[in-house]
């Protein structure tokens, strides 16, 4: 079977929460999901296919539309009882964050990232045969651990660390990481990753306290970049699938009600 590989830049509008179903045994009560290796926020394959599976549970809704949506995503026993249960013909990986915004003296923030994160997204393009995709826009030089760069010459404050200015864009290369890029040493962007928002969550029943909790956000402005592997050769016009995910708003995580995880969606590839 012949698949054909896409990228998708998502850009946070809200803060969002992607839950772990963990804790800290500490304040944090609700923990973001992260990589198991780097511990760096990630969206795992199964929270973000079922968010954009709800997405389009919304968007399509004639007999044809669930034909196109039950070959994507899979028929879902679950949510529909009575039919079998199938695997989708998409295969969507996991969301990887490339973009973290960090407040500055100069600026209300700038956009860290690292190199090892950016490399990390295209060395998993290149092992999906996306060999010309490249999502690293800068002439990189070093960068001293406790210095990070950036192109202005206001050499701001980032958080607790003293920037240089020094960082260039490759001619060229289309930047996705968005204005006021920081390039941070790899070991001060896990660092910053560690100690991400904690907003606190209060349940009132008749005015009064019964539940208080903390509960860990990925900021609003960070991006993360994900892959979806596709299976060429269908019947089925499916062109629609990249339109719909651009054309509007998805919410990605809990809470929605209370305005978390929407976010704007686009192609890269």
């Amino acid at each position: 079977m012949k698949y054909k590989t896409d990228a998708y830049l998502i850009t946070c509008l809200t803060n969002m929460h992607v839950g772990s179903g963990e804790t800290n045994y500490g304040v944090i009560d609700n923990l973001v999901q992260r990589d198991p290796i780097t511990e760096v926020p990630i969206i795992h394959s199964s929270s973000l296919k079922g968010a954009l599976r709800e997405f389009f549970e919304d968007e399509w809704k004639t007999d044809t539309d669930k034909d196109k949506l039950n070959y994507i995503f899979g028929h879902d026993a679950s949510r529909n009882p009575g039919t079998a249960g199938g695997i989708g013909h998409y295969k969507f990986f996991d969301a990887n964050l490339i973009v973290l915004p960090v407040r500055s003296n100069a600026k209300p923030f700038y956009r860290a990232t690292a190199d090892f994160v950016l490399k990390e997204i295209n060395d998993k393009a290149v092992a999906l045969n996306l060999s010309t995709f490249n999502i690293n826009p800068f002439n990189l030089t070093p960068v001293s651990s406790g210095t990070p760069i950036v192109t202005d010459n206001s050499v701001p404050m980032l958080e607790d660390y003293q920037a240089e200015n020094g960082l260039t864009v490759a001619a060229g290369v289309i930047n996705n990481l968005g204005n006021d890029p920081a390039l941070f040493h790899d070991d001060d962007f896990k660092e910053l990753v560690k100690h991400l928002p904690v907003i606190a969550r209060n349940q009132l029943e008749n005015g009064e306290s019964k539940n208080l909790w903390y509960e860990e956000v990925v900021p609003r402005e960070s991006r993360f970049v994900f892959f979806v592997s596709k299976l060429e050769s269908t019947e089925l016009d499916l062109s629609d699938f990249d339109t719909k995910i651009q054309e509007k708003v998805i919410q990605i995580g809990g809470n929605a009600s209370i305005g978390y995880g929407y976010t704007k969606i686009k192609k890269l590839s």
